[in-house]
């Protein structure tokens, strides 16, 4: 499989895998549905959407969705809807879940409960694949959307989820880096500590087929010249695929500051469960919402 580099590739190896099952709770803003359109209209998906029906159907008329084109199941009560929505994944009716406009702390704690949810006993993490203008790849960026101060563990399940994510775009060897403030291990910078440890723990078979640098400064991840300068000899400075944030302020701050800024596009996703289950903020524009469809599609079992 060749590297996907940016989200036309992304689309087009998503429509390869076939039309996929996605159970969507509470859909009741329009970006949404905007998503859901383009994705039938793609062939990219069978939505199931999860909700008051009284509610959804002006919407639909609204983004000129036929609501004959999609199922509709009529759940008034959003918990409940939730929990249909997490039925529908562990039945195999569906194989992706998307969150409408319910909160995504509700979401989750349905859909990662231990006996009913979807849990598979790894933790789960958020990750943004971003394609930014000018860069010549997509860039991963973790979590900054549910793990808030990740232990030293859990960062090394959070890295195990981005280099999945990194393999299913066709990336052979993930090249990813930790970053810190500086380059250098500080004892007083716990986030220095734990990507030390991290490369050592890669060092012993950890990540297999990943290459893991750290810590690394912005500038060194971004800039191979800026490593050289500070006497860094790795392959990931300049190349990097993954970027392994401290904590969920770094990571969020990243990728909206690149967003709003850079004007770069965004497709999040949940991964360490039993179906991906994509998160889009309801600020999100039906562009992103829809990459992270596909992306959803490409990672679905």
């Amino acid at each position: 499989m060749e590297q996907i580099r940016n989200f036309d590739q992304l689309l087009q190896a998503a429509l390869a895998h076939g039309r996929k099952g996605i159970a969507v709770a509470a859909p009741y803003d329009r970006n949404t549905l905007l998503a859901v359109k383009d994705a039938l209209a793609s062939g990219l998906a069978a939505p199931q959407l999860f909700g008051d029906v009284e509610r959804m159907l002006p919407l639909l008329e609204q983004v000129q969705l036929d609501a004959g084109a999609v199922k509709l199941t009529d759940v008034r009560d959003t918990a409940q809807a939730i929990d249909a929505v997490i039925e529908s994944i562990r039945s195999g009716e569906n194989q992706i879940l998307m969150k409408g406009t319910v909160s995504t702390g509700t979401l989750l704690k349905h859909a990662l409960d231990r006996t009913r949810g979807l849990n598979i006993g790894r933790l789960a993490s958020h990750l943004i694949v971003l394609q930014i203008p000018g860069l010549d790849r997509l860039l991963i960026s973790t979590d900054g959307g549910l793990n808030i101060a990740p232990t030293l563990t859990e960062k090394a399940d959070i890295l195990r989820n981005a280099i999945d994510v990194a393999r299913a775009l066709g990336i052979e060897t993930p090249k990813a880096a930790c970053l810190a403030a500086v380059e250098t291990v500080n004892p007083k910078m716990q986030a220095t500590v734990d990507a030390a440890c991290l490369c050592k723990m890669a060092d012993r078979g950890a990540f297999p087929g990943a290459v893991v640098e750290g810590p690394l400064a912005m500038d060194n991840i971004l800039s191979a010249e800026a490593a050289r300068k500070k006497g860094i000899d790795s392959p990931v400075p300049g190349h990097a695929d993954i970027i392994l944030a401290p904590s969920i302020e770094v990571a969020n701050t990243f990728s909206k500051t690149l967003n709003y800024l850079m004007h770069s596009s965004n497709a999040g996703i949940v991964m360490g469960a039993a179906a991906p289950i994509i998160l889009p903020s309801r600020a999100s524009d039906p562009a992103s919402k829809y990459a992270s469809l596909a992306m959803g599609v490409l990672l679905a079992k």
